[in-house]
């Protein structure tokens, strides 16, 4: 599995296509912006890190 950072990276780089719901760039900016470009992602909550494991699952299937 890949790690949290890359996927927060990865889902980053679908920002501004239309893949994505109005509330997933919301959230998938958000996460990024605050962990420095997923380069740290240790202090996102439980919720956030299985909310990114379930968005990355559903846009790449991994």
């Amino acid at each position: 599995m890949k790690s949290l950072g890359a996927m927060v990276k990865q889902l980053a780089g679908m920002l501004g296509t239309d893949d994505m719901t109005e509330w997933e760039t919301g959230f998938v900016k958000s996460v990024y912006d605050q962990s420095g470009e997923g380069e740290d992602t240790t202090f996102l909550t439980a919720k956030q890190v299985e909310k990114v494991q379930q968005l990355y699952a559903k846009h790449f299937g991994d």
